[in-house]
């Protein structure tokens, strides 16, 4: 391995930027240390840490404190995740405070099953933001959340948009952040994801139901090519935000976007210590594309890449039963009721 670790190399000779997604403590501290600038978690968070014998201590002591003085199972499970999410906060506070605000953020997002209000996602969000003055607000992009993003611009509460699987998600929360910030006089931090790996995996279980022909390359690059589109959408209309790819399944979904003015967010496990392992060199793709042929084979073969990778794919009220967007919020359910599930246990045996 050369002197500098790959994703230093990377924040070294390109503006792409490395965070790390739902890790142990011990993940948080070894990331930040290659070069992480940020982190980011999700609702199935706290699940994800049962395998970790000593976070899922942790979680098991903060739910034996909880339960003798809260009654709602839902309200201890978000307590819960705001306990593990706060240890990250700490990790990467030292950051935030010596780049004055610009770097070292760490993310949160609410109950998955509460994301069909708006007040729902704005009280979690409020009530989140609390854990610390680098902690970022996950909110999704479908109707509910586009109205909720109007409240935190107005705030001045830095955000996150996340669950984008198509362009038009991004061009409806990006207006909505654009016209907020217009009328408040307000522009706080605003990411918005790409969710490259589980539109991928949706567009797998598609082509695998239907018996679908295609090829290697159009299967392999689905959803990097509407994640390159994009961030050049959001560049060509000068846009609000940070672009930051998530939902990795291969190196590539770090790779491909190494160049562009963006951060990627990727496992610490399977991905982060590959690519450190590999310590390949640092080649800007972000400019390189499927071919127009690729393009019109996807989008002949599956109606929901045409409908992704068009700014007018999808109307707002179409965005959360998109197939990718109910397959990523399904995971967060699940792990959600995996959490549910112990608060529960422990507090029969209390």
């Amino acid at each position: 391995m050369t002197a500098k670790g790959y994703f230093h190399r990377v924040q070294a000779e390109t503006p792409t930027r490395f965070w790390v997604n739902n890790p142990t403590l011990e993940q948080a501290k070894q990331a930040l240390a290659e070069g992480a600038v940020g982190c980011t978690t999700n609702p199935s968070y706290v699940s994800k840490l049962f395998s970790s014998p000593e976070d899922y201590r942790v979680a098991l002591r903060a739910i034996d404190l909880l339960i003798p003085y809260e009654a709602n199972d839902s309200i201890v499970a978000a307590k819960v995740q705001a306990a593990m999410v706060a240890r990250l906060s700490d990790v990467f506070l030292p950051l935030y405070e010596a780049s004055k605000g610009g770097a070292g953020f760490v993310t949160i997002q609410g109950d998955p099953f509460e994301e069909t209000i708006a007040q729902r996602i704005v009280s979690e969000g409020v009530e989140n933001r609390r854990i610390g003055p680098n902690v970022v607000v996950k909110i999704p992009v479908t109707e509910p959340g586009i109205e909720a993003i109007r409240y935190f611009v107005d705030h001045d509460v830095p955000t996150m948009a996340t669950e984008v699987m198509g362009l038009s998600q991004a061009v409806a929360i990006c207006e909505a952040y654009r016209q907020a910030s217009a009328a408040s006089g307000k522009s706080p931090i605003f990411y918005v994801t790409h969710i490259t790996g589980i539109l991928d995996d949706h567009f797998k279980r598609v082509i695998e139901a239907g018996g679908i022909a295609l090829s290697e390359e159009a299967r392999k690059y689905a959803g990097l090519s509407i994640a390159k589109r994009q961030y050049a959408l959001m560049k060509e209309r000068g846009y609000p935000g940070i672009l930051i790819g998530g939902g990795a399944r291969k190196l590539e979904d770090f790779t491909e976007l190494v160049g562009g003015d963006l951060s990627v967010t990727i496992n610490w496990t399977g991905t982060a210590d590959i690519l450190l392992e590999k310590d390949g060199p640092v080649v800007s793709r972000i400019g390189a594309n499927i071919s127009d042929d690729l393009v019109a084979e996807l989008k002949a073969k599956l109606p929901d890449y045409a409908r992704a990778c068009e700014p007018d794919g999808m109307a707002p009220a179409e965005f959360y039963d998109f197939g990718g967007v109910e397959l990523f919020r399904t995971s967060f359910m699940k792990g959600w009721q995996q959490l549910l599930a112990l608060i529960a246990e422990r507090r029969r045996g209390a």
